[in-house]
């Protein structure tokens, strides 16, 4: 009853009927950066009024008309402000915002920071961009959150060099981690997707924690990642070299051609290779694998300036991972040498694309199409344990937007469809399984004012395996004042677990392989997980000393129905079992980013993770999980010569607290570990040099203070015995580690 009831609630806050709704005459209009493209979230309001609105995705934006104030100011960050007079209501406005303005001999400009959280989003989005994805060299995905409190990210093994992410205490596969608002990593990509997608290929990173909209679907649970890959805008050629000390080399090349008025298309080339065998600590393990990848990305981008707009991308990877001890020979079967070996194959293929239409006499009505398809296949032996792996995906999304008589009530409304085919090898069984899941969805955006908006989705879906399901979602924002904002998320997310993929750790083991599911007609024998969330937040903008800052505040919640238990509490096994009992998070963090002096941006912030499971032998805090984290990260700059010229030094520390270890007393005195790590700290730095807009050079070290885990892999001298096992990671596998690089751009 108590889950209907609040499923009702839901509804209720969508469907109800709205009344004494009057009409209003609304200035409409777009706004544009100097290269034509719509400025997202820009913020537009009447001077000196509090009447103000944010413009959505493609730069449109509607306000109530006004007698208080004929002057409209438009803002966004690393644009410089706009005041317009508008004398003619009926006129469609078309504003373009610059990035600097000189007034005879006067210069006005912005110092962009490296993440901003915008005021008025009814979502608290942190937008990383470029500025701060370079403060770390950045090479995939997976490494560009080392300067973001928010997210924890780890090795997951000793043998894979594979990093995985953590929001909220939670396993990276909780979070929807979409490319440009569609499905991106999940299914079999869920434990390296992450380093497939290289970082100079990122344009911005949006992160939000807590379950996010429905339009994205049912599965976020933790928070969503949404990566904006870089799109082809204007002509230009980018270059881009990395090599470190353990011998990865990286180069990247990216080439934008405008074929004419309304088309432009973009080449994204990306290769690695680690050819060096690395033993930092003599175990007789690689501590990286060897081996190489290719990435090759093609995109094309339409626009007719009347409103209609799409984008078409091709993508194909290739990658190989050698690892295990050294003088493994990966063309010789494991069975007919003796060296444990590691061998990794991944190829992907993938489309992807949407089209957009924004009504020309109707600015506030649009629709879109998304469409994604791929095939991911993976073919791996860990020893003599073997793991093979298809999916075939497809997936479609249609969005309708528009308002109810004027800009205090917004819907959007659409349907979705995903496919998903599997295809699985592992411990001698095969299995098999295909998903098929329409859905629809409503949600209703209700702002009375500037100060205060709520936001209502439900979604209804049909699983062809697991049934029919609703997934409720609830967002609130709440000015209390000019600079501080409150807000609330509230829902429910559920997901089908991909134990193989998800924990690739276990092939890494010689634990026993337990199924302990007993649902007969469901893959694995296990129901799908369901979580409830709930969180609120709390972000102040200041000033101190003529300079601005944030603070922020957040709480999260997380309940958890049916979770699929990854157990590896006994030494030598590892089970998977449905929830009976309670697991939960609860997540605390405060954050303050501040220009402590002029050029040097500080970042503090402390988070407390509470997260507990219920195992077969009682509830426990979640291991290799870190209850206490301190972070801070230092950026200083110079200030930029008449050639832009200038310097750029980075530093990041950061402080993780005790973590509990699974038990290992079933193995023999040699092998056992205690309890609990030791709490450790890790710092980073980087500095830059930029001689000009074209290009720059930088120079960092990775684990200055050259802090390791202590023998990351158990029983290294026995890899086929009953206690080998290298997925009890905690710590860093790898001591300290200098990388160079250089990005070179030629634009037209």
């Amino acid at each position: 009853m108590k889950k209907i009831a609040i499923t009702l609630l839901f509804a209720w806050c969508i469907f109800v009927p709205i009344s004494e709704v009057n009409a209003q005459e609304l200035i409409k209009g777009k706004v544009l950066s100097v290269d034509k493209m719509p400025v997202q979230f820009a913020n537009v309001y009447w001077l000196n009024t509090t009447i103000g609105t944010t413009t959505d995705t493609l730069g449109n934006f509607a306000i109530e008309a006004t007698e208080e104030s004929r002057k409209l100011v438009i803002s966004s960050v690393g644009f410089s402000s706009d005041t317009i007079s508008v004398s003619n209501k009926s006129k469609l406005l078309t504003i373009e915002l610059k990035n600097r303005v000189e007034l005879e001999e006067v210069e006005v400009t912005y110092r962009k920071k490296g993440t901003e959280i915008s005021f008025m989003n009814k979502q608290k989005i942190e937008q990383i961009g470029q500025k701060e994805l370079k403060k770390a060299a950045c090479c995939n995905l997976s490494e560009s959150f080392e300067t973001i409190p928010s997210i924890d990210a780890s090795f997951t093994d000793a043998l894979t060099g594979t990093k995985q992410i953590r929001m909220l205490g939670l396993d990276g596969s909780y979070a929807y981690i979409s490319r440009e608002n569609m499905p991106g990593i999940r299914g079999l990509s869920n434990a390296y997707g992450l380093s497939f997608v290289p970082g100079t290929w990122i344009e911005s990173i949006q992160l939000s924690k807590g379950v996010g909209t429905v339009m994205n679907g049912y599965e976020s649970i933790a928070g969503q990642i949404n990566v904006e890959l870089k799109k082809p805008n204007v002509d230009e050629t980018f270059f881009n070299f990395y090599f470190n000390e353990s011998g990865r080399t990286e180069f990247n090349f990216n080439q934008n051609l405008k074929v004419n008025k309304n088309w432009s298309t973009m080449l994204l080339l990306h290769g690695s290779a680690r050819p060096l065998e690395v033993d930092q600590n003599n175990d007789g393990f690689l501590d990286f694998p060897t081996g190489n990848h290719v990435n090759v990305m093609n995109r094309w981008k339409y626009s007719n300036n009347n409103g209609l707009e799409g984008q078409l991308s091709f993508q194909y990877l290739e990658d190989e991972k050698i690892g295990g001890q050294k003088g493994f020979d990966k063309n010789v079967a494991q069975a007919e040498q003796n060296p444990y070996g590691l061998k990794i194959e991944t190829e992907r293929f993938e489309v992807f694309g949407k089209m957009g239409y924004v009504f020309q006499d109707k600015s506030n009505k649009s629709m879109g199409l998304q469409a994604a398809a791929f095939k991911h296949t993976q073919r791996s032996n860990f020893g003599f344990n073997t793991y093979n792996g298809t999916e075939e995906s497809i997936y479609l999304n249609y969005l309708y937007r528009s308002i109810i008589k004027n800009e205090q009530h917004e819907f959007t409304t659409g349907a979705n469809y995903l496919y998903d085919a599997y295809q699985e090898e592992a411990f001698d069984s095969t299995y098999n399984r295909t998903e098929k899941v329409p859905g629809v969805f409503l949600e209703y955006t209700y702002a009375p004012s500037n100060n205060f908006s709520i936001v209502g989705g439900l979604r209804a879906d049909f699983n062809s395996i697991y049934g029919s399901y609703l997934t409720p979602r609830l967002h609130s924002r709440w000015a209390v004042s000019e600079n501080t904002v409150i807000r609330t998320v509230a829902g429910s997310g559920q997901r089908t677990a991909n134990i193989f993929a998800e924990y690739q750790a276990m092939f890494a083991t010689s634990r026993a392989f337990n199924l302990l599911g007993n649902q007969q007609n469901l893959p694995f024998g296990l129901k799908q997980e369901k979580a409830y969330n709930f969180g609120i937040n709390l972000t102040k903008n200041f000033s101190f000393n003529y300079r601005d800052g944030y603070f922020g505040l957040d709480f999260y919640h997380i309940q958890f129905e049916n979770q699929v238990v990854y157990d590896i509490e006994q030494a030598q096994s590892v089970s998977f079992y449905n929830l009976e009992g309670k697991s939960y998070s609860n997540s605390f963090q405060a954050e303050i980013n501040y220009e402590l002096i002029k050029f040097l941006d500080v970042k503090l912030a402390y988070r407390f993770l509470d997260v507990k499971i219920d195992y077969l032998d009682g509830l426990k805090q979640k291991p290799l999980t870190a209850r206490h984290r301190i972070f801070s990260n230092f950026a200083y700059e110079t200030a930029t010569s008449l050639k832009g010229a200038l310097w750029k030094f980075d530093l990041t520390v950061q402080y993780l607290g005790e973590q509990r270890i699974p038990s290992t007393q079933n193995n023999i005195e040699a092998y056992r570990r205690s309890e609990t790590s030791d709490g450790f700290m890790n710092l980073n730095a980087q500095v830059t040099r930029v001689f000009n807009e074209k290009w720059e050079v930088y120079l960092g070290a990775e684990n200055l203070t050259n802090f390791r885990q202590d023998n990351p892999v158990i029983a290294a001298d026995s890899p086929f015995g009953p206690s080998f096992d290298s997925s009890l990671i905690w710590g860093p596998i790898f001591g300290r580690m200098f990388y160079v690089g250089a990005r070179f751009v030629i634009a037209k």
